[in-house]
């Protein structure tokens, strides 16, 4: 971003922790869980690293909002929000992309994942480029999977419970909604 540009955030509740969502004029750049860390001061420093300015705006992110609460709530929400791609390195936007598409309630291995997107030798780069991944639920790397079936990595506090947490969730939620 620019010198002088702006980025506005707000902080959202989740039955799983609070979460920093965070957008630019370009859109999302996160949505992550706080984990607790302060909001306001993790905000300014990604601002920083941006050369922006953090500006608390909760109605501009009351949309997102509204939707993770939809999502938590066991609904099948459809993301409307913009993610600013150009952020991402040339091989994590390929990846993130590939899976803001996986379908709620499905799963994919690191190794399909990393074969759809032309690298099929590149599971553990897939898994490294899903573990830097700042727009969670939004891109849903927990639906990435180890090819066994087992959960494989996941960010933050708790993470193995988190990620099985989502994925339960969803599963359960798509089989009331059959």
């Amino acid at each position: 971003m620019d010198s002088g540009a702006e980025v506005r955030w707000t902080e959202t509740a989740s039955p799983l922790g609070s979460l920093l969502l965070i957008e630019g004029d370009g859109g999302l750049l996160a949505a992550n869980f706080l984990d607790g860390a302060e909001a306001g001061s993790t905000a300014e420093q990604f601002a920083a690293a941006r050369s922006a300015r953090a500006d608390e705006q909760p109605a501009a992110l009351a949309a997102l909002s509204d939707q993770l609460g939809t999502y938590f709530a066991g609904s099948v929400p459809r993301f409307s929000v913009a993610i600013d791609w150009t952020q991402f390195e040339p091989f994590q936007r390929r990846v993130l992309q590939r899976c803001a598409t996986i379908e709620y309630g499905d799963r994919i291995s690191y190794g399909e994942l990393a074969e759809e997107i032309g690298a099929p030798r590149a599971a553990r780069a897939v898994g490294n480029a899903l573990r830097s991944n700042p727009i969670t639920i939004v891109i849903p790397c927990h639906r990435v999977v180890r090819s066994d079936g087992s959960l494989g990595g996941y960010g933050g506090e708790d993470a193995e419970q988190r990620k099985a947490t989502l994925l339960e969730l969803e599963l359960s939620s798509a089989a009331a909604a059959a």
